[in-house]
């Protein structure tokens, strides 16, 4: 891209026409913003908070923090992002979305048709490690469980996700295993790693080191290998391995993908606050264990309103 510069010498006279050529500003859409190009500055918000959200809470994490760590300004960021919530909503999409779109592409079944049961194990472990306890996704995934429990349509492609990695370990290993209902043990191994997986971000709250990381891959590995009825095996040095563990950021065509602008994002938050927990069903019949659950709901909305009387407002006498 050439770069423009307004001149501020006088223009000659007496010049012919043809040799004219007016001024003009250069146009605010041309212009490079961010790392990477003309939406690198979006990618580069994104970026810094899912490195702040890795070691903080998100209820500490601020604009502003934010906004120094992308080495931005506030102004920058709200020509962006129409809130804070809306920011939030947006990295948990854009991250997970990625992930899920390039987990299946690199473990496409035709990739994967003559490689043994042992080696498919050791790359969708390492896949769960790399996407929930590293620095690029570690907080994401704590934001993602926290919007589940009031917002579930703002962690919607968190579980995605989760639902791409178990159908790929059932699509790819059913039919190399010598056991009874394949599928079902397969989706139930695959279940147990993630919610492992999920409880130790939980619990440690931030990112593991490489060889905490590599621990928990091969424990995962055996535990899989335990269930699914298979022999250990050695790791393929040329295989899956920590290079899945480093840190990614997202690129800037991205923007353009998913269609991150300002009024997108404003009713993308508008159907997430607007979503709610799922209803309490009721076997039929009824039993009667369900039926004093179901009370304890109505026993909370008895005190969902302040019963406190208002006596702010004082009584107004008027003379007759």
């Amino acid at each position: 891209m050439a770069n423009w510069k307004i001149s501020t010498k006088p223009r000659p006279k007496n010049l012919p026409a043809d040799k004219i050529r007016p001024r003009t500003r250069r146009a605010r859409k041309s212009r490079v913003t961010g790392r990477g190009g003309r939406h690198g500055r979006t990618m580069t918000f994104l970026n810094a908070a899912a490195r702040r959200l890795a070691w903080n809470d998100y209820e500490k994490v601020s604009v502003a923090m934010i906004c120094r760590d992308a080495r931005s300004t506030p102004y920058t960021f709200y020509k962006r992002f129409p809130s804070k919530p809306a920011f939030f909503h947006c990295a948990v999409l854009v991250t997970f979305r990625e992930r899920t779109k390039a987990f299946s592409k690199a473990m496409d079944a035709k990739l994967w048709e003559d490689v043994t049961p042992q080696a498919i194990v050791y790359r969708l472990v390492d896949e769960v490690v790399a996407n929930t306890l590293t620095v690029a996704t570690i907080g994401m995934t704590q934001l993602a469980m926290r919007l589940a429990m009031s917002k579930p349509k703002g962690a919607e492609p968190y579980l995605e996700f989760r639902a791409a990695i178990i159908g790929c370990g059932v699509e790819l290993l059913s039919n190399k295993l010598k056991i009874q209902n394949p599928r079902k043990a397969v989706r139930e191994a695959m279940q147990m790693i993630l919610a492992m997986a999920t409880d130790e971000a939980w619990r440690h709250g931030i990112p593991f080191n490489s060889d905490r990381q590599q621990e928990l891959a091969e424990s995962y590995s055996n535990l899989v290998f335990r269930c699914l009825a298979l022999p250990p095996a050695k790791r393929d040095p040329e295989g899956a391995g920590t290079d899945h563990f480093a840190i990614t950021e997202l690129s800037e065509h991205l923007q353009t993908a998913y269609g991150i602008s300002k009024p997108a994002l404003r009713r993308y938050t508008k159907a997430v606050n607007a979503s709610r927990k799922p209803a309490f069903k009721l076997g039929s019949p009824t039993k009667p264990v369900d039926a004093v659950i179901l009370q304890t709901k109505a026993e909370n909305r008895k005190t969902d309103k302040s019963s406190k009387r208002n006596t702010s407002k004082r009584r107004k006498f008027r003379m007759l």
